[in-house]
């Protein structure tokens, strides 16, 4: 039996035994899906909960369903922050959608030394990012949807960002001498993982060293010089690979 359509809710959509869907998930059900009351829903918290629901009343503006049973999904581990220094053109939504369903936790948007592109109406920007990610979240049958924050300096990205003990720090380097695989096979039982990735032109020495000072490794991604999104992607695959 073919399960039913999913949507993300958030947590406060939840109220006992029903649930309210509004906005744009309303127009999907109703128009694209063209459901009825009495169809089934699935519908997921983004923090690993996952409802079965029945649609019970429908109008313009709003969805009610009442929960017939849930499940618990875990949430993958080790939980990865990406810090990604911008990028030109929209490379940064081709980041966004494939480093999500690659399974990254949350990404931090940063402004390096080298970074070319200037955002305007950064909240804008921001919400589109949030968007794509929780497009590909759904499409890729995640459980959670990553957190985009705001867009932050390099220095403050490294002065702000809090790290749990035993958090593994990774920095991709084309100096890096360290084969990132041997990092994170010697940090089996790690839980977090915060990485950086430079933008194009990567990061300066001073950069580097700041990184270096405050605990991140320079790691090698191998021989070949990678564009920045192709980084962020390699970096995600050989972390799954190694973890799951």
């Amino acid at each position: 039996m073919p399960r039913p359509p999913r949507f993300f809710i958030s947590p406060e959509q939840v109220s006992g035994p029903q649930i309210t869907l509004s906005g744009e998930d309303v127009r999907h059900v109703a128009v694209v899906l063209r459901m009825k009351i009495g169809d089934e829903l699935l519908l997921c918290d983004g923090q690993g909960t996952e409802y079965f629901a029945r649609i019970t009343q429908m109008n313009k503006s709003e969805i009610s369903a009442e929960i017939t049973g849930q499940s618990k999904r875990e949430l993958r581990s080790p939980r990865i922050l990406l810090g990604q220094g911008l990028p030109k053109s929209d490379k940064m939504d081709w980041i966004m959608q494939k480093t999500t369903e690659l399974g990254v936790a949350s990404i931090v948007p940063i402004v390096t030394e080298r970074t070319i592109v200037k955002v305007r109406d950064e909240e804008k920007r921001v919400s589109r990012w949030q968007k794509i990610a929780r497009e590909a979240a759904m499409q890729s049958n995640r459980p959670d949807i990553p957190a985009v924050e705001a867009i932050r300096t390099f220095s403050d990205f490294l002065r702000t960002q809090n790290s749990e003990p035993g958090t593994l720090l990774l920095l991709p380097w084309e100096e890096g001498t360290a084969p990132i695989k041997n990092v994170l096979r010697e940090h089996r039982e790690t839980k977090n993982i915060i990485v950086l990735i430079g933008p194009e032109g990567g990061f300066s020495p001073a950069e580097a060293e700041t990184a270096k000072n405050r605990g991140f490794h320079l790691v090698s991604l191998g021989p070949n010089i990678l564009r920045t999104e192709t980084a962020a992607i390699t970096v995600m695959g050989m972390i799954g690979y190694e973890y799951l």
